[in-house]
């Protein structure tokens, strides 16, 4: 018989209880005392020397036969205890032999073990018959194995064009930056491939080893969703572009759209512009007209009080003198060479040489860089970071920058805010008017008609009130939590910022009270804290 770890065998004689310890053999483990303790128990056998038993099984270098007991018991035969990993897929068998006199199990006896457990899959009836064959015992024996879930895969729809086209400038070796060689304009012609469906593949079911059916996670699935002058395959995997253009992906969809080209300004030879696509302005935008766009906005001249609202992006390879009432709008990036005097809003990021006297709102950051690169009043907001060379001036110009919460966030928080306060206004004039026709009725008083009715629209009017002040309130209460949460956001400075300066970092205030340099400012421990950067 080989084996490898060691292990013990009782050998009940005339005189008493004996037990023969088998050495480990090729780096085999050693007998664990516990383990044996376990067994003799379980056999009957209570009264031996602990200190002994456990002296002989670290010095087993060699067969040894030891007296356990005087105390006599039947003969024992082959035991087996049954291991379950903890995934339920895999069940691993250990064997004791039986006393010299004893009997060995049957494979049925086995099958039986296992059937005590519960174990009804995956049992490896080979590793049972080699077993048979040349017994092992007091180690692991892997005897049952579950099939393990194949996971499926997620339709995948991969985009053949750029679908997040830059707008940053170019920052050049004297420290000034280039506003001019911009383009957000992904170009495309007749029958490019555009985008291809890789279809979801479904998984497989699995089972552990008590038979239970694992299913594999739910796979996603996937369309092609596309716009005009676009053209779908059979198949429905591929789609082509129509015509030349440009593309671009919002959301899930694909676009492909002609640009809107105007070689001179906008002035009143045009009129006002309003284009399902995207615009290029080869010169200015005069003061007083409007520009809007579902795509992209591309200005090479200045923008005067003029308004742009974009879709997509804008980018003026100049800038803004808005003197007051020019506006600038767009649902992703503003790219810009100078704001001045303009109400600017970006959902993403607001990217510009300069800002004077200007209000400013970006989704997620805010950067004024090239040499100069300052910020000299207005309010300026960012969901995540400001940055600029300098803020303020040395003449103490109030300027407030707001950062850690997007500005949408705030303005649906102090929509909330006056909504809630109508609701409950109304609720009070329309409980008084309940409550007044309520006393007419305890008086003995009849109600007319007009009394009745206005009786119950106040009634119905307090119940759609009831539950549309329920639904804001739990909307006012999430926001004012992600508010007063949120302290990832900062501001960078990256050469000074001036006293007149006011910083709030999510629902914190620090006003600058002396010049500070190279820095920048965070929330830590719910105070805003200066670091060198």
């Amino acid at each position: 018989m080989k084996y490898t770890n060691a292990y013990f065998q009782l050998d009940i004689r005339p005189d008493g209880v004996y037990l023969h310890l088998y050495p480990a053999m090729d780096n085999g483990k050693p007998i664990s005392i516990q383990e044996l303790v376990t067994y003799l128990e379980e056999c009957g056998i209570k009264n031996f020397d602990l200190k002994s038993l456990n002296t002989a099984i670290t010095n087993n270098r060699e067969e040894t036969n030891i007296l356990l007991t005087k105390e006599m018991i039947s003969e024992v035969g082959e035991k087996a205890t049954v291991r379950i990993s903890d995934d339920s897929m895999a069940a691993f068998i250990r064997f004791y032999p039986p006393s010299k006199n004893g009997k060995f199990m049957t494979e049925k006896e086995i099958l039986g073990e296992l059937a005590r457990y519960n174990i009804k899959y995956g049992i490896n009836v080979k590793i049972i018959a080699a077993y048979m064959k040349g017994r092992q015992f007091c180690r692991d024996i892997p005897i049952a194995k579950g099939k393990a879930v194949v996971q499926g895969k997620d339709a995948v729809i991969k985009y053949y064009f750029q679908t997040n086209p830059t707008a940053a400038p170019k920052l050049l070796e004297d420290g000034s930056v280039d506003f001019h060689e911009l383009s957000l304009f992904v170009s495309v012609k007749k029958d490019d491939l555009l985008a291809e469906l890789i279809p979801e593949q479904p998984g497989e079911e699995g089972m552990d080893i008590f038979g239970k059916r694992i299913p594999p996670s739910a796979v996603k699935k996937k369309i092609i969703k596309f716009g005009k002058n676009i053209r779908l395959t059979e198949d429905k995997l591929k789609i082509y572009s129509e015509v030349d253009g440009d593309v671009k992906l919002e959301g899930d969809m694909v676009f492909v759209s002609n640009t809107y080209n105007i070689p001179a300004d906008v002035n009143p030879s045009t009129g006002d512009i309003n284009y399902n696509g995207n615009v290029v302005i080869a010169g200015n935008v005069h003061s007083g007209f409007k520009v809007e766009a579902s795509g992209d906005i591309e200005v090479h001249g200045v923008v005067e009080g003029a308004t742009l609202i974009a879709g997509g992006n804008i980018v003026l390879k100049r800038g803004i003198q808005g003197m007051g009432k020019g506006i600038l709008q767009a649902g992703n990036d503003i790219v810009t060479k100078f704001i001045e005097s303009s109400t600017v809003k970006a959902g993403n990021v607001v990217n510009t040489g300069s800002s004077l006297h200007s209000n400013i709102e970006a989704g997620e950051e805010i950067i004024v860089s090239g040499r100069k690169g300052f910020v000299i009043g207005g309010n300026v907001s960012a969901g995540k970071k400001i940055e600029a060379s300098v803020f303020g001036n040395k003449m103490n110009t109030v300027t407030e920058l707001r950062v850690g919460v997007k500005p949408e966030v705030m303005d649906r928080y102090k929509e909330l805010t006056t909504s809630i306060n109508e609701k409950q206004n109304s609720m009070i004039e329309y409980k008084q008017t309940l409550d007044t026709l309520k006393k007419k009725l305890a008086s003995g008083a009849k109600l007319l008609p007009n009394q009745l009715v206005m009786a119950k629209q106040a009634g119905e009017q307090l119940k759609l009130l009831s539950d549309e002040l329920d639904k804001d309130s739990e909307e006012y209460m999430q926001l004012k939590q992600e508010i007063e949460e949120n302290k990832d956001g900062k501001i960078v400075v990256n050469q000074t910022v001036f006293p007149g300066v006011c910083m709030f970092i999510s629902n914190r205030v620090f006003p600058v009270k002396s010049a500070l340099t190279h820095c920048q400012f965070k929330v830590k421990d719910s105070e805003v804290v200066s670091s060198p950067i």
